[in-house]
């Protein structure tokens, strides 16, 4: 996967540019998906995590369906 984005440098706040980088970085799932591809990871225990990280999406949707009522 390749994603192309910029940064610009204002004032010189480099720090700036930093968090404004990271923030894109976690929007495009750039970081997530680095983090996955660190180790191996067998398909069973994929299939258990992908399942585990759905039912606490379903969970956390219908809380959010619930509240706006």
């Amino acid at each position: 996967m390749s994603v192309n984005f910029t940064i610009n440098l204002r004032d010189d706040n480099v720090e700036k540019a930093i968090k404004k980088m990271k923030t894109k970085m976690s929007k495009l799932g750039i970081t997530k998906s680095l983090r996955e591809n660190m180790f191996y990871e067998k398909p069973c225990d994929k299939k258990v995590r992908v399942r585990k990280d759905n039912i606490i999406n379903s969970k956390k949707n219908k809380r959010m369906r619930e509240r706006d009522l």
